[in-house]
């Protein structure tokens, strides 16, 4: 469950739909690589937690980068997640605290624009 996806979507203001779904699919190839499927946890359930980017929309998302940090997933126990922002120096101390954890590679996401949304074709102000 990724729990404020809804919200996360219903949010949308000017960012681009594809945008925002292509984070939402991150988040749940992320929360894969933390909790590989496995036959005997068929019945498992788990909570992601997106409260931190709820509202964000996706230029305050990419603010974090251009200041250094970077977006990840941070399994707080064996069944919730949290989306949370960190610093490297924060990236530094999971690792030595054996915390598990998933950066979002949200790079298709900056890299996108409207002419991907065409089909590949330029836009044509003539038309």
């Amino acid at each position: 469950l990724v729990y404020y996806g809804p919200a996360f979507l219903q949010n949308l203001g000017n960012d681009s739909a594809i945008k925002r779904l292509s984070v939402l699919a991150e988040i749940y190839r992320s929360s894969r690589e933390l909790w590989p499927s496995s036959v005997s946890k068929v019945g498992n359930n788990v909570t992601i937690r997106i409260d931190m980017i709820k509202a964000l929309s996706i230029s305050d998302m990419q603010e974090a980068a251009v200041k250094g940090d970077v977006w990840m997933l941070v399994k707080h126990n064996e069944t919730e997640a949290f989306v949370e922002r960190g610093s490297r120096r924060k990236l530094n101390k999971m690792v030595a605290n054996q915390q598990k954890f998933q950066v979002l590679d949200l790079g298709c996401v900056y890299a996108y624009d409207d002419t991907m949304a065409l089909g590949g074709r330029a836009r044509s102000s003539a038309a």
